[in-house]
């Protein structure tokens, strides 16, 4: 990639695989499969990597860097997935970094086109009045995932949105089909983007979910907590909390899943990891979708330590599958599920 940014050799700044750490989950779509990359523990020189490999044969077919004349700008996302649209354009938030609006995008949501040329074209982005300030304070925007959310009938004023959140806290909902990009002159707030709600929770490494009109973030050292989206047809998220789970999710905060049956049923599964780096134990949560206050089931329930799984992870996610949840530890992988009658 030509820059003279971090690592360059003064007019090219090659992908290097020994500051380049796989952090979000891979894309795929549209037989191609995109990979997110940041460093470890900010060791550098690094930058925000997205390749794309050709699904059938894995030859690379595009790869965007987010800071080729600069540093930085890793895509963390804390194990949150790239997203993907209808038009199978890439979506993905970015860590502290460089940050010019030409080039460098750090502490920015971004939205690249399918893969042409070799190259990933950047369509689109917004990036926080504050971003000077979260990167000086490392306030990644980036720790927190990107949720597309369900489009909005025809004749909303916005359609398609998307929502995100990171280290501030804040909520950031953006119209994916004009996203607002840089306030220069700005000094409380984003008002070209749809909402904005500033700190409302702790510091997010997760990526939110979405059930039956209700948004779900479990931020650090704070309850798995819900916000109404969309009520009354307004197009916004609820300024306040609908509802709460009992007990605080310790750091770093948990990914969510939904497991439901259609819009009846809905449970929020948890995943709690403050026993990281031991190896025991982690905790697994399940609480009514419809009402956070009541925890249906968790993992340390059982006499006998039956359902006790293994030591804790920091950005793992339950995964529903088959009338069965799938859960991560240090050296296992749990499998809950009913049991026999």
């Amino acid at each position: 990639m030509i820059g003279t940014g971090w690592g360059s050799n003064g007019s090219v700044v090659n992908f290097d695989s020994q500051w380049a750490f796989q952090r979000p989950g891979l894309l795929l779509q549209n037989g191609q499969v995109s990979i997110g990359w940041a460093s470890y523990c900010d060791a550098g020189p690094y930058h925000g990597w997205v390749i794309a490999y050709d699904a059938s044969t894995l030859n690379q077919i595009g790869a965007f860097n987010d800071s080729p004349n600069g540093q930085q700008g890793g895509i963390w996302m804390s194990g949150g997935g790239l997203a993907g649209d209808a038009n199978f354009n890439t979506y993905f938030a970015t860590g502290n970094g460089t940050f010019d609006g030409v080039t460098a995008f750090g502490d920015s949501i971004v939205q690249l086109g399918p893969p042409g040329s070799g190259s990933l074209p950047m369509l689109d982005w917004f990036t926080p009045f504050d971003q000077n300030d979260m990167n000086i304070n490392d306030y990644d925007l980036g720790s927190g995932g990107v949720l597309l959310l369900p489009d909005l009938p025809a004749g909303s004023a916005h359609q398609h949105l998307l929502v995100e959140a990171g280290k501030e806290g804040t909520i950031y909902l953006v119209d994916r089909d004009n996203m607002g990009h840089y306030c220069s002159t700005c000094t409380s707030g984003d008002p070209q983007i749809v909402q904005e709600l500033r700190t409302v929770f702790g510091q997010l490494f997760a990526t939110p979910a979405y059930w039956n009109g209700n948004l779900y973030f479990a931020a650090s050292a704070d309850p798995v907590e819900a916000f109404s989206f969309n009520a009354g047809g307004s197009g916004l998220i609820s300024v306040s909390q609908t509802s709460f789970a009992p007990t605080d999710i310790a750091e770093p905060g948990s990914n969510l899943s939904i497991s439901a049956n259609g819009n009846t049923g809905g449970i929020v599964w948890a995943v709690d990891n403050s026993s990281f780096p031991n190896a025991c134990c982690q905790v697994l949560h399940a609480y009514d979708a419809s009402n956070l206050a009541s925890e249906l089931y968790n993992s340390s329930q059982a006499p006998n330590n039956r359902d006790v799984s293994g030591g804790g992870l920091h950005f793992n996610l339950p995964t529903i599958a088959n009338g069965k949840v799938y859960v991560g530890t240090q050296n296992q992988l749990v499998v809950y599920g009913l049991l026999p009658q």
